[in-house]
């Protein structure tokens, strides 16, 4: 129970980090405002099961936006019926930013309990109508992530992610093998040759004009600007900079790099609930930084007294692991 409404009060955060056109932020740790407002409060649990009523936001807060807090609560209704329903062209529209779209259905598989459990999570409303769940949860929403590569526009700008099949250095053209299996064509630039060649054998993305065909395979990639290798290895934070001062962390943070085959998309989460998605592994190391600043600054800085007791206990555990060096 309580690994699946955490889940859910991430997804909460991330529905309204886009009602206020942050669509575009890859960080998917939110501020200590949003987590406030936006915070899922349980009532008394009904008799004869675990059913757990819930609302979102305290009416007495000082931060509460009645009208705000009703769009999320429909985006989270409207998006849970899609998920349950199969529409991913629905789930598309709800959430239209990929990288948001892609760490939400992270956390509605992350909310399911495990197959052998033996349990199963029912998302309903205040009449128990089910929104979503069931044994088959999983499932659906693994074909959503799967059909998320589907582009209603002929092509679009981004990155694909492969090996090499083959190139033509007259021609500077490649083939590039997806993950999916499937395989694109791609002209590039002289520039790009030291690094098709050096990783031969690797993963690569590469970034450009991607033009799909009838069935929404991406088929050819034009106007490549940028083409690197896929490291999936480790990252280790010893150290960040917030305002010009270093921050150690000791013990160091670890995040592990997970690559969805499906999207394309790189994740990686740590401890104090990080989680992180970006497409390139240098996009991913920004967000991480930008989310330890978040924390330093919003948390582990702040008085005590502005904080609430979660917050206070999140703060202490941050202090106990940061701290800032004596120059």
């Amino acid at each position: 129970m309580v690994r699946a409404l955490e889940n859910i009060q991430q997804i909460v955060y991330l529905l309204a980090k886009q009602e206020r056109g942050n669509v575009m932020k890859q960080r998917a740790r939110v501020s200590r405002e949003i987590e406030k407002t936006f915070a899922i409060i349980c009532q008394v649990p009904e008799n004869g099961g675990y059913a757990l009523p819930q609302e979102i936001g305290d009416p007495s807060d000082d931060f509460f936006n009645e009208d705000e807090i009703k769009s999320v609560a429909h985006k989270f209704r409207a998006l849970s019926e899609a998920i349950e329903a199969e529409d991913s062209a629905k789930v598309s529209q709800i959430v239209p930013d990929h990288i948001y779209r892609s760490a939400i259905l992270k956390r509605y598989k992350a909310a399911q309990p495990p197959k052998r459990s033996g349990l199963v999570l029912s998302i309903e409303d205040y009449r128990h109508k089910r929104l979503f769940g069931g044994k088959n949860a999983l499932d659906k929403i693994e074909r959503i992530e799967s059909s998320g590569k589907v582009h209603e526009f002929g092509e679009t700008h981004g990155y694909l992610t492969g090996t090499l099949v083959k190139m033509d250095f007259v021609q500077r053209s490649l083939s590039l093998k997806l993950l999916s299996g499937n395989t694109v064509q791609a002209v590039y630039q002289d520039d790009f040759e030291p690094t098709l060649l050096e990783n031969a054998r690797g993963l690569i993305q590469i970034h450009g004009n991607i033009q799909y065909n009838e069935k929404n395979d991406p088929t050819l990639i034009s106007d490549v600007d940028d083409v690197t290798e896929l490291d999936l290895s480790p990252i280790a934070i010893k150290h960040f900079e917030v305002a010009g001062s270093v921050i150690s962390v000791v013990p160091p943070l670890n995040f592990e790099i997970e690559l969805d085959e499906d999207s394309g998309m790189l994740s990686s989460s740590s401890d104090f609930e990080i989680l992180v998605c970006a497409e390139t592994r240098p996009a991913l190391e920004d967000e991480i930084d930008e989310a330890l600043r978040m924390l330093w600054l919003e948390y582990a800085q702040e008085n005590d007294d502005a904080l609430s007791p979660k917050a206070i206990e999140l703060a202490n555990n941050l202090r106990a692991r940061f701290s800032m060096d004596s120059e």
